[in-house]
């Protein structure tokens, strides 16, 4: 049985890391980590992307900017 790997993202400086890993913002730049595409929800499956493959969203324009959290 093959699982699936999915990735956090960093929109500002594209760094990538398993979804497994305990960071939630970025140590390089402050920005809140993606877990999935913030438009569809699609899981980031490849540690290179910057466009959703799903809905072709930016993840670079769709992030709160240093170290903003989330309000939800």
């Amino acid at each position: 049985m093959k699982i699936a790997l999915t990735y956090r993202f960093c929109p500002r400086c594209c760094r990538a890391v398993p979804e497994a890993s305990e960071e939630d913002y970025c140590p390089n730049d402050g920005a809140m980590l993606l877990n999935a595409c913030p438009a569809c929800q699609a899981p980031i499956a490849s540690p290179y992307s910057c466009f959703c493959v799903k809905c072709g969203c930016d993840f670079a324009s769709s992030v709160p900017r240093g170290g903003e959290r989330d309000q939800n």
